[in-house]
C-alpha cells in the first residue's frame, strides 16, 4: 500500500512539475528535458531501505500474488518485436516517419482481403499511434493507460494533461484523455478531445468510432451514423461498428423515407 501511495505521489509530482515547467523557461523542449531529468532522478531516491532500481520501477504498480511481472514500457524485446511487426528493420522506434508510415498502413488496411489479413496491420497501426517521438511522453501515456485500467482516473488525467503539454500534436495523448473524460461522464470534454484527436489524425478509427458512440448516446443518431460509416471507410473490419450502422440505418434513414 505504501508503495502504491508513493508511486501515485511521484506521478502527481511529475504531472505538476511538467505543467508549471519546473519554474524554468517554458517551451516543449525545455519541459521535456527537465521532465526527463526529473524522471531520471527518481532512481536515486531511497524508499525506507528498499533498493529502487530506477524510474520505471517507481512507476509500476504493486504486483499481486500470481500476477505476471510487469516490465517497463518498450523493453528491448518489445522494441525488437515492434520493428518486425512494422517492417522497420533496425531503425530506432523514435526515428520513424510516423505520418508516412501511418498513411501506408491505413492504405493497406483499407485494401486488406479479410479480417485475418487485416489483424497484423491493425496491430501495427495501433503500435505506431503509441510512438510519439518522445520517450518521456511514451512513458507517461503508458502509465496513464495502466491507471485507466485500474480506474484511478484522476491520476491518469493528471499524467495525460502533462503529456499534452509536452506533445500537443500527438493524437494518442488526446485520444487517451478523451477516454478518461468519457469514463468520468464528462461528455463535453470527451467530445472536444476526440475532435482534437481527429484534427491531428483524421483516420484514427478508434477515435472516430468512439465519437460515433458518444453521439449516439447523446441522441445525435444521424451524426453518429456518419461517424460509424467513416470509421468503416478507414477500417472495414470493425464488426461491432458494422452492426451499429445496420441498426442506425434502419432507424435514422427509415424515418426519413
Amino acid at each position: 500500500m505504501l508503495r502504491r501511495l508513493q508511486a501515485g505521489a511521484w506521478l502527481t509530482a511529475i504531472a505538476v512539475a511538467l505543467i508549471v515547467g519546473f519554474g524554468l523557461p517554458s517551451g516543449v523542449l525545455a519541459q521535456e528535458r527537465h521532465a526527463q531529468v526529473f524522471l531520471d532522478s527518481l532512481g536515486d531516491e531511497e524508499d525506507d531501505g528498499d533498493d529502487l532500481e530506477g524510474q520505471e520501477e517507481l512507476l509500476l504498480p504493486d504486483a499481486k500474488e500470481g500476477d505476471e511481472p510487469l516490465e517497463p514500457p518498450h523493453s528491448a524485446q518489445e522494441r525488437k518485436e515492434d520493428k518486425l511487426d512494422l517492417g522497420l528493420g533496425d531503425a530506432p522506434r523514435q526515428s520513424i516517419d510516423r505520418p508516412k508510415l501511418l498513411a501506408e498502413l491505413y492504405n493497406r488496411l483499407g485494401a486488406a482481403r479479410n479480417a485475418e489479413a487485416a489483424r497484423p496491420i491493425m496491430a501495427a497501426i495501433e503500435e505506431v499511434w503509441r510512438i510519439s517521438g518522445s520517450d518521456t511522453v511514451d512513458l507517461l501515456v503508458s502509465r496513464a493507460e495502466h491507471f485507466i485500467k485500474e480506474a484511478d482516473l484522476e491520476l491518469a488525467l493528471q499524467i495525460l494533461d502533462a503529456a499534452a503539454d509536452i506533445a500537443p500534436e500527438d493524437a494518442e495523448v488526446w485520444h487517451q484523455r478523451a477516454k478518461v473524460h468519457a469514463l468520468q461522464q464528462n461528455e463535453e470534454r470527451a467530445l472536444a478531445d476526440l475532435r482534437r484527436t481527429l484534427t491531428i489524425d483524421p483516420k484514427h478509427y478508434q477515435a472516430i468510432n468512439e465519437l460515433g458512440g458518444m453521439l449516439e448516446g447523446l441522441g445525435a443518431k444521424k451524426e453518429a451514423l456518419k461517424s460509424y460509416r467513416k470509421a468503416l471507410e478507414v477500417n472495414p473490419f470493425l464488426d461491432d461498428t458494422r452492426r451499429a450502422v445496420e441498426a442506425l440505418s434502419r432507424e435514422v434513414e427509415g424515418q426519413e423515407l
